[in-house]
């Protein structure tokens, strides 16, 4: 290499200055970047690159807009090999070593190919919403997602020695694929077949051993009239076409598609003309991609109607030269055609078996076909939490508090874990199911209660899932409950008999129950928009029973099954174990009766559970025992309080004048029952005509 050995001379301005210190053969060179795009005709133009948003966009000259993984596969080996010692075909004289430091000019362990990208395959480049340059991979400089490939002749190497057999050296044919399959025991010609069957390939035993040919190939050898053998009876030359019949309209090809996953597809290839009605399949282990395999089919196709003619005819033993598998020119009255041989039989003559071959057939480029559209798969961010402290009752225990848990897209299952300090997490429950989590877009007024607030009507969007309408009895024995949110923090529970979809995950409310579940002050208020709404159903579940646990504060952390809690996608909260679900529910129609002694206060008691029969004398008490305080209000101030161990009392007359001084036509009052664990029940306030 002339510039090798040449000195180096330092130049300034065009001009030498001299020689520098600088030895010729003094430290390798290093080839920090080649390349090539994985496009047809991509070694004319290695250094273009194909990019539609770029000013500099450009294609290889003579470029026919497919894209070409086997182009790209050739020209890197070819460049590997020429520096480096461990590639077939590698000779010195293009890499020689150095006496200085006893390395090669290239030094082989320093080539980099452009480019390798650090962007995951085949996230890039399926994911073009996260990257903008995906489109440009296809016929692109890329190696990766293509480098797992194989070109064929590596591929049936490899194949052979793994079954034992030596290196058949270099195999002169052409194809690539993603990857080939051997699931089973079989031998090495049933792994063979498929392959060269696709890719249009003879095996021919010659010389002791096997020669690989693809049916791409050009005429070797002019045969004329003259070279054929006179028999006696038969002509010198006999042409045979195939009927149409004979061969088939339409051939699909199995296979596996690297750019779905690698699921299972075929592909056909169908001559619109023709009266055949004959089909062809062949079922590969080949992985490829859709376009590729359809270059196949075609190929395929048209190589089985190009052999439709065959030829019969003797040559003298002196053409020895001529071998199954060469492509020869016969002559014909319609001048010269292109054969292949398939059989010889050696005699006093050759007798020669052919079939015609259209080697252009095999140089098709192919079409371009898309990728599939792929989206990034659904990523679990940090759900939706929300803690209820609700006054309902459902179970034995009683639920101390509730927990709803919504993420879109839902990861098959949530885990709580649970720390009283937050310096360590147990896991503590599992949810199976996402709940209905939404907010509302327009105000809820204050509504009646224990009737239908048939006025009252309230946009909501949701997180997922869907809302329906139910019928009026559903909603009265319990269906479509809502829990939602005031200002203040407390929950009303309502239900709602109509729901209509108004757009996307958007739904209009209406028919209401209010107050429901011993809610009834949270009817009195008006909810503005942007609250929280939670529907009760199966997904909201417990999350605490424990009596142990009234008044303790917990910090948990709520994310997907399988990962860790301190996961970016876990959501962290505190909660503190509230009372509302122990308390005894406000008693109910008050009234205020004077006789002789005073007034006679009465009420009517609630349950928390089991209340719901319309045939039992009375609901169950719910309670250890029957305890009330009463509050006597002046002016909203108690004046006096009076506790009874039954739904009445009597507030005697002298008790009413120290409280007022005269006789009073109506009493202000505050009634709650008494529970042993949470104190003072709901309170129910009202104001009574004394009768």
């Amino acid at each position: 290499m002339s510039w090798w050995s040449n000195r180096h001379v330092e130049r300034v301005n065009g001009a030498e200055i001299g020689s520098t210190s600088w030895q010729a053969k003094s430290k390798p060179i290093w080839l920090t970047e080649i390349g090539v795009p994985a496009v047809d005709k991509g070694p004319n133009g290695p250094n273009v690159f194909p990019d539609p948003k770029s000013s500099e966009s450009a294609y290889p000259p003579f470029f026919r807009g497919v894209r070409d993984d086997l182009a790209q596969a050739r020209t890197l080996e070819a460049i590997l090999s020429r520096f480096d010692p461990a590639q077939r075909g590698f000779s010195s004289e293009y890499n020689p070593s150095s006496p200085s430091y006893g390395g090669r000019m290239v030094d082989p362990d320093n080539v980099f190919v452009w480019a390798w990208d650090a962007r995951p395959y085949p996230a890039f480049p399926d994911f073009d919403a996260v990257w903008a340059d995906g489109g440009n991979w296809e016929t692109g400089h890329w190696i990766t997602g293509r480098i797992e490939g194989a070109t064929l002749d590596r591929l049936l190497a490899r194949i052979l020695r793994d079954f034992g057999f030596a290196d058949p050296g270099a195999i002169p044919v052409d194809g690539f694929v993603d990857g080939y399959v051997i699931d089973r025991p079989m031998s090495v010609r049933a792994a063979l077949e498929p392959l060269l069957r696709l890719f249009g390939i003879d095996a021919v035993a010659r010389g002791g051993g096997i020669a690989w040919q693809g049916r791409g190939g050009r005429a070797i050898v002019h045969l004329t009239k003259d070279d054929f053998v006179l028999g006696d009876k038969e002509p010198s030359l006999k042409l045979t076409w195939a009927q149409e019949t004979e061969l088939p309209q339409q051939v699909e090809i199995g296979f596996t598609e690297s750019d779905t996953d690698y699921r299972r597809a075929s592909v056909a290839s169908r001559r619109l003309s023709g009266s055949s009605r004959r089909e062809a399949r062949a079922d590969s282990a080949v992985v490829t991609r859709r376009a590729e395999a359809q270059r196949l089919a075609d190929t395929w196709l048209q190589d089985l109607w190009a052999g439709r003619e065959s030829a019969e005819f003797e040559l003298s033993p002196r053409r020895i030269e001529l071998e199954p598998g060469d492509v020869i020119a016969v002559p014909t009255d319609a001048g010269g055609k292109l054969h292949r041989i398939t059989r010889i039989a050696d005699g006093p003559t050759r007798k020669v078996s052919t079939r015609a071959v259209e080697p252009a057939v095999f140089e098709r480029p192919g079409s371009s076909i898309p990728r599939p559209v792929r989206r990034p798969p659904p990523v679990p961010g940090k759900p939706a939490v929300v803690v209820l402290d609700l006054a309902a009752a459902l179970g034995d225990p009683a639920p101390l508090q509730y927990v709803a848990v919504a993420a879109d897209p839902w990861p098959g299952a949530m885990t709580i874990w649970r720390s009283g300090s937050g310096a360590s997490f147990t896991p503590y429950r599992i949810i199976d199911l996402p709940a209905v989590i939404g907010r509302t877009k327009t105000a809820l007024a204050p509504g009646p209660l224990w009737r239908w607030d048939p006025r009252a009507v309230l946009d909501v969007e949701i997180s997922s899932g869907a809302l329906s309408a139910i019928d009026d009895e559903a909603a009265l024995v319990g269906r479509n409950l809502f829990a939602l949110q005031g200002t203040n923090g407390r929950w009303e529970i309502v239900s709602a008999a109509r729901a209509e979809m108004i757009g996307e995950r958007t739904y209009r409310l209406s028919r209401f129950l209010r107050g429901l579940a011993g809610s009834e002050p949270e009817a009195g208020r008006t909810v503005p928009a942007g609250s929280l709404l939670v529907k009760l159903d199966e997904a909201v579940v417990p999350l605490t029973r424990s009596l142990q646990d009234l008044g303790q504060t917990w910090r948990y952390r709520i994310g997907p099954s399988g990962r860790d809690h301190a996961d970016p996608a876990v959501a962290e909260i505190v909660a503190t174990v509230g009372w509302d679900a122990l308390k005894p529910l406000s008693p109910v129609h008050p009234s205020a009766r004077r006789d002789a002694s005073g007034i006679r206060l009465d009420w009517l008691r609630r349950t928390r559970r089991n209340g719901d029969g319309w045939e039992a004398v009375d609901v169950p008490l719910g309670e250890d025992a029957e305890r009330y305080e009463i509050d006597i209000l002046r002016s909203g101030v108690v004046v006096r309080t009076l506790t009874s161990a039954q739904p009445s009392i009597l507030y005697g007359s002298t008790e009413e004048l120290a409280d007022f001084g005269e006789p009073q036509s109506s009493l202000s009052l505050r009634i709650a029952q008494m529970s042993a664990v949470a104190g003072r029940g709901f309170e129910r306030h009202a104001t009574v005509a004394v009768l």
